[in-house]
């Protein structure tokens, strides 16, 4: 059963991704300059940074460690690195994929290409969702602020590409849902995790969720939409570097001050 809060998240994430979408979704004819978010996104870079390094994965280590101490490895940077690694390769297939199916000639591109995007960034919100689940309410309130942060203009930027693209309007609106409520839906089997596994499971299953959030956040930040990604594109000047570190400070100071990043167990 969801607390308060855990419905004010789940409720505040779905609104905050169908205002992100709104705009393309009934403008279509407007929303195209997907820039004037940019440095929107590199303080968004900068939050995701300092939540992965300073609180999801020195928790993944702390609570993997603690639940299987026989096993000498770090088994919290492992889970990060899959997902990390698992989201690059994925990213590439796209790229691959949008080259060869779409024409310079066609303005449109083919239904495939926003859909197996909408996938590739539903399943990473899905997990970080399943991460604010489980987690206590002072980091959660982390993760939430960092999914609010993102969810809207990744919203943005998947609306942009289906109404791009040849998908019929039935088609647009079930993909954009199907990733509209991927993050609540994590939230949901999250909570339900934690409150069906005893203690031991729930230390290890919290554990290789936050690794593998860890990884996706470090991923979010730094590799997303490749040389599009704000680190590449826009932290090669000076405003946008300093306001990328700006998130992360702001971000580390507030952990800092919390406490947390070893105690979400």
């Amino acid at each position: 059963m969801l607390n308060a809060f855990q419905w004010f998240c789940l409720l505040s994430i779905l609104a905050g991704t169908f205002a992100g979408g709104y705009y393309p979704l009934f403008h279509q004819d407007r929303a195209r300059d997907k820039q004037a978010f940019g440095y929107g996104e590199t303080f968004t870079a900068g939050v995701f940074l300092a939540l992965a390094l300073t609180l999801m994965l020195p928790s993944s280590m702390h609570l993997l460690s603690k639940a299987l101490p026989n096993i000498d490895f770090p088994l919290g940077v492992l889970f990060a690195m899959i997902a990390f690694m698992g989201l690059l390769g994925m990213e590439q297939k796209i790229n691959h994929l949008r080259q060869s199916l779409q024409s310079d000639n066609n303005e449109l591109s083919p239904p495939i290409i926003p859909i197996i995007m909408t996938i590739m960034i539903a399943i990473p919100s899905f997990f970080l969702g399943t991460a604010l689940g489980i987690s206590d309410t002072n980091a959660a309130v982390l993760i939430f602020v960092a999914i609010m942060m993102h969810k809207s203009s990744a919203a943005l930027a998947l609306a942009l590409k289906m109404v791009r693209s040849t998908m019929r309007p039935g088609q647009v609106w079930l993909t954009f849902s199907l990733f509209a409520f991927a993050t609540p839906l994590g939230i949901l089997v999250g909570q339900e995790i934690h409150t069906w596994l005893g203690s031991d499971a729930m230390t290890i299953i919290k554990g290789v969720i936050l690794g593998l959030a860890a990884g996706t956040f470090l991923y979010m930040a730094t590799l997303h939409e490749l040389v599009q990604a704000p680190m590449i594109n826009l932290c090669n000047t000076r405003k946008g570097f300093s306001v990328m570190l700006t998130g992360f400070v702001l971000t580390a100071l507030v952990r800092f001050l919390m406490g947390e990043a070893h105690h979400l167990g």
